[in-house]
């Protein structure tokens, strides 16, 4: 093999090495289009699933309604059902695509009456939990009781017997193993939502993750792109010094440029996106990891025009040091945010 060839093979492989962030972010946007089976489906909760006889079970409609509800399993899945395909979108990371089948809440609304004055809709699971959706939002066709997910009765883990399905809505809203439900005339706050998260719980672009992390993976592309060109001419190392003609001072300043500025924006877009959902910045390690990285990159890109001005024949400049340690906390913060999706101990409170 000719040294040409065993060059462009070196380059593509690191190429391909600094893609993988945006693979693997790939990965995950298309499962969010691929039904799941239930035995696969993530499962999230504040405590252990509750076990719940079917013939013990009973759902009651009642507050700020003409007509008090109380039904039984059977009369329940007997009335007129729908079937919509929604994604589960935990605020933790966790997704999952099922097809869900149950009861159109706003049906169930309607023949309990709701008076005029009403607010919101109080979901009370068997573990305890609570949290609600406002009359408008439960208006809608596709927001169901559910009691089947891809043809079968509810897992156990997935709220059986009835379970809240949600699509425009973060999955704390998607209550399990629902047992009553209160109309009530006053904007009530939830399990989650008394822990600063929000009471909307919308899934937007700007409080949907995946949309953050695409910035941060175009990041860490161009993070990386920029430090190889940086040391093309370094006497650091001559590992990068046949990178390609067009690699010049040129290039290298304007993808440091872009490394820069889209760093920046990633962590401002993250600043905002979690204030909208938590109440609270800086609660995970993968957050402070984030902040030292952009921390780092400020000096960096400042030792960086300085450095342009004027030939710097010194081997570990402060421009080179400041670069490649928030290069490598910008990859810690990658490879956090990709581990909250699976630990819950990446959280600080």
């Amino acid at each position: 093999m000719d040294r040409k060839r065993k060059m462009y093979l070196k380059y593509i492989g690191i190429l391909l090495l600094l893609c993988l962030p945006l693979f693997g972010l790939m990965g995950l946007v298309l499962s969010r289009n691929i039904i799941t089976p239930n035995d696969e489906f993530f499962v999230v909760s504040k405590g252990e699933s509750p076990s719940i006889p079917v013939n013990t079970w009973s759902l009651t409609i009642y507050g700020h309604v003409n007509n008090t509800l109380i039904f039984t399993y059977s009369n329940f899945t007997s009335l007129p059902s729908k079937e919509v395909i929604a994604t589960l979108q935990c605020v933790d990371g966790p997704s999952g695509t099922a097809r869900w089948k149950g009861i159109p809440i706003k049906d169930l609304l309607n023949l309990a009456q709701v008076q005029i004055g009403a607010v919101d809709v109080v979901f009370y699971a068997a573990d305890d939990y609570s949290s609600s959706l406002t009359i408008e939002e439960v208006s809608i066709e596709n927001v169901l009781l559910a009691y089947e997910m891809n043809g079968e009765p509810l897992p156990v883990d997935q709220g059986f017997p009835v379970r809240v399905v949600a699509p425009n809505h973060l999955g704390y809203k998607w209550v399990k193993w629902v047992v009553r439900m209160e109309i009530v005339d006053y904007n009530y706050i939830g399990f989650w939502e008394s822990r600063g998260w929000s009471d909307n719980a919308y899934r937007t672009p700007v409080t949907d993750w995946i949309y953050h992390a695409g910035l941060l993976a175009i990041s860490f592309l161009l993070g990386g792109i920029a430090l190889m060109s940086g040391l093309k001419k370094s006497p650091v190392t001559d590992f990068f010094h046949d990178l390609p003609k067009f690699v010049n001072k040129k290039f290298h300043i304007a993808i440091g440029i872009g490394y820069f500025l889209i760093a920046l924006s990633t962590f401002f877009y993250w600043v905002i996106s979690t204030i909208l959902n938590r109440g609270a910045i800086f609660y995970t390690i993968h957050g402070i990891t984030a902040l030292i990285s952009i921390i780092l990159i400020i000096p960096g890109a400042i030792t960086g025009v300085k450095k342009s001005r004027k030939r710097d024949n010194e081997k570990r400049t402060w421009h080179y040091k400041w670069n490649l340690y928030s290069f490598y906390f910008f990859l810690t913060t990658i490879i956090l945010g990709f581990l909250l999706i699976f630990i819950r101990w990446l959280y600080l409170y």
